[in-house]
């Protein structure tokens, strides 16, 4: 008898900036599926060889032309469970503090929007954006 074993998930890991300037958050439109056309923090895959940090500031200069000088993890979550990426998908979500530079679309993001929570109610916002702002507002992360 022969035993077939199934080959283990593959896990990826991602990063997600959340830049807020008062009540508004940066939130930018995704040109490439998944979420293809959904508004969502700044962020993406981590690279072989990076940190989750230098990725978090990589893929806030090249999804928003901006820097920060200061990060803070907020959550590590399972994107998984959204059935969006057919793996394990872990995405670390941090807060970005003193943003500087001209805010301008590049990399797979289509526009930016800087969205108060009633206004992303009014667009296609993905889920956990929604919920991480809601939380940052309440917990003045």
């Amino acid at each position: 008898m022969t035993q077939t074993f199934s080959p283990l998930p593959i896990t990826a890991h991602g990063v997600s900036m959340i830049c807020r300037d008062e009540n508004r958050f940066l939130l930018v439109k995704r040109g490439k599926e998944p979420l293809k056309g959904s508004l969502a923090f700044p962020g993406g895959g981590v690279e072989a060889g990076e940190t989750a940090e230098q990725a978090a500031h990589r893929e806030l200069l090249e999804e928003t032309n901006l820097r920060c000088s200061g990060l803070k993890l907020v959550e590590t979550i399972d994107l998984s469970k959204e059935g969006l990426y057919g793996r394990v998908y872990n995405l670390s979500i941090y807060r970005a503090y003193d943003i500087s530079g001209i805010a301008q679309a590049g990399d797979d993001a289509v526009s930016l929007h800087w969205l108060t929570i009633e206004d992303m109610l009014n667009h296609v916002v993905t889920a956990s954006t929604l919920a991480f702002a809601r939380r940052i507002m309440l917990e003045e992360i």
